[in-house]
């Protein structure tokens, strides 16, 4: 069998041509004398979708009834789509090309087309041989404005929607390969999460309380059984340990990924009912039924009592993660990097306000999200909490433009305390731009 070499205009008309004959791709393979699965993942990767009409009928999008962002024909580039596809396209070749009863198919449908694919992988080989082909304006553009953005708030993918939306059309995936290759003024290592070693160890998951109704498993069972529940992930965020220093204490809604974070005096139980009971008042009681349905944590000392939570939250559904295993309440987690990036792990927390710490929130708020289809967690946070009560608690939207999550989004104060508690080495090493 042929290898190593790329399929020409006419093996790509002939794989159209045997796929209207309902040809399996072992048939095709062999005619072409082509490896399987050479013709599987060019028919894969240039497989066209072809949306049946939705006027005057239901938009095909099985997400359509419950999604927070939908609009008429929303379907054809939302990123979170999906569809009811039909049970032949579950086996291979994955497309309708030789279906016999495709005219009146209502279904979404894939179609392989010899001329299509073959652009498409001129385009695509044309760019992977080009490198930069960017004009001067852009270039300039991404080594001043796109390259500022990226340092000042560890997002990719944000400085590239802001500056998408002066005009241009830059790609997240192109511009990382980019970044990768030295080609702009910025270093792989200036992005989050480039030097991470993660290392675990194993540890009995086994729960140390009886907590029958409020385990992880319970938790699975009720959001399967209650798919659209809103869920809020709470947990804490240390500087450094000791009897006399501040915390945080966070509340992520995890549909919106919008973050509350509040500055207490101890890592105690009290401090956190007396902090989650404060807020909860200033909401209407519709409002905290709506919001406080499933709340997860973990099985810190600060937590342990469900019962204090439910006295304040009757309503609410109180779950704990197993012992060590943060990353089943990951959302939170992952938004609390945004914050290190401002307050690195080792710093002490005393010296900051509650004022600083929802700027820091209205920052990381206002940071797009891939996930949220190009939009920030404040852009959809009516529906959950009114935004008069959110700027009562000093929690603003920020300019995209003006997003920062470095350390010099609080000034010297935090460039001082960073300093007074970290080493360069710590510093450099934990990839902290001051």
């Amino acid at each position: 069998m042929k290898a190593n070499k790329h399929l020409s205009i006419t093996e790509r008309k002939t794989i159209e041509n045997l796929l209207n004959c309902s040809y399996s791709l072992s048939e095709i393979s062999k005619t072409l004398s082509r490896p399987f699965s050479t013709i599987s993942r060019d028919i894969e990767k240039h497989k066209q979708i072809v949306f049946p009409s939705c006027f005057s009928k239901n938009n095909p999008c099985l997400h359509y009834n419950s999604c927070t962002y939908r609009f008429f024909d929303c379907y054809k580039t939302c990123a979170k789509r999906k569809f009811a596809l039909c049970e032949k396209l579950s086996s291979a070749p994955h497309v309708c090309n030789g279906c016999t009863t495709k005219q009146h198919c209502r279904q979404v449908k894939y179609y392989y087309t010899a001329l299509v694919a073959t652009e498409e992988y001129k385009i695509s080989l044309s760019e992977h041989r080009k490198g930069m082909h960017y004009s001067e304006e852009e270039l300039k553009v991404l080594n001043t404005d796109l390259i500022n953005l990226i340092k000042s708030t560890k997002s990719v993918y944000h400085a590239i929607e802001v500056i998408n939306k002066r005009g241009f059309a830059f790609k997240e995936s192109t511009l990382y390969d980019q970044i990768k290759k030295g080609f702009l003024a910025i270093s792989s290592k200036e992005l989050p999460r480039n030097n991470r070693k993660l290392t675990f160890k194993e540890e009995n998951k086994e729960y140390k309380r009886d907590i029958t109704g409020h385990t992880y498993e319970n938790y699975l069972c009720y959001k399967q059984n209650h798919p659209n529940a809103i869920e809020i992930q709470m947990d804490t965020v240390e500087g450094i340990k000791g009897q006399n220093q501040k915390v945080l204490f966070t509340l992520e809604i995890v549909e919106i990924k919008f973050l509350l974070a509040f500055l207490i005096d101890k890592k105690t139980q009290d401090e956190i009912i007396h902090t989650l009971s404060t807020f909860t008042q200033l909401l209407p009681q519709e409002v905290t039924n709506q919001v406080f349905e499933i709340l997860l944590t973990d099985n810190g000392t600060e937590f342990t009592d469900f019962q204090k939570f439910i006295s304040i939250l009757p309503n609410c559904n109180v779950f704990y993660c197993h012992p060590y295993s943060s990353y089943e309440k990951g959302a939170i987690e992952n938004v609390h990097e945004f914050i290190r990036r401002i307050i690195p792990k080792g710093v002490s927390l005393n010296c900051y306000t509650q004022e600083d710490i929802s700027l820091v929130c209205s920052h990381i708020n206002s940071l797009f999200r891939k996930e949220l289809n190009g939009m920030c967690p404040f852009d959809l946070v009516e529906k959950y909490i009114p935004t008069n009560i959110l700027h009562t608690l000093g929690f603003k939207k920020i300019n995209s433009s003006d997003v920062n999550l470095t350390p010099h989004l609080l000034g010297d104060k935090n460039i001082k305390n960073i300093l007074k508690y970290l080493t360069k080495d710590m510093i450099k090493k934990a990839n902290i731009q001051i």
